[in-house]
């Protein structure tokens, strides 16, 4: 049984001038990343007529590349579609602004009965016990709010207490 190839379609690339210039500015300003000059490069090579494995050749880069890159501006006729990878959304945060307040400010309250300074895992078990959205927090996020809002437990004198009013 045969399989049926797909029938290549060649995609031919047009670029206007001020898309031309953009591209080479992005080449010769020298700052853009390394993969953004390379795709610059496939559409200027694609414009000038150039098929995919003479680009290949001359850039020394994967077919698959060359082939991507074209078919995104073709697609989406957008030299940004073609330059720039699209966000990629990843994991959620699990840590919101409201968590890392209430680490603050528990880490600004007396230790709990028993230890001179809250410790992370004291922080985190806290964390933990009061947001029933959270199943499992790092000690290594609790250190990282702690350090972005410059406290130290474990230090007495750069803990905030609040004072009783007489």
């Amino acid at each position: 049984m045969r399989k049926k190839h797909k029938k290549k379609v060649k995609i031919l690339i047009a670029l206007s001038n001020e898309e031309t210039v953009l591209l080479h500015k992005v080449i010769r300003n020298g700052t853009a990343p390394a993969r953004t000059i390379t795709r610059a490069h496939i559409l200027l090579l694609s414009h000038k007529g150039k098929n995919n494995r003479e680009i290949t050749e001359a850039l020394d880069c994967s077919h698959d590349l060359v082939s991507t890159v074209r078919k995104r501006y073709h697609e989406r006729d957008s030299i940004d579609a073609a330059l720039f990878d699209a966000p990629r959304p990843g994991q959620p945060k699990k840590i919101t602004p409201a968590h890392e307040a209430f680490v603050i400010a528990t880490a600004c309250t007396d230790a709990p009965e028993g230890h001179a300074h809250w410790t992370l895992r004291a922080l985190k078990d806290k964390l933990i016990a009061t947001y029933n959205d959270l199943q499992s927090v790092s000690d290594e996020r609790i250190r990282q709010i702690l350090l972005c809002a410059e406290l130290k437990p474990w230090r007495e004198k750069n803990v905030v207490r609040a004072q009783a009013h007489l």
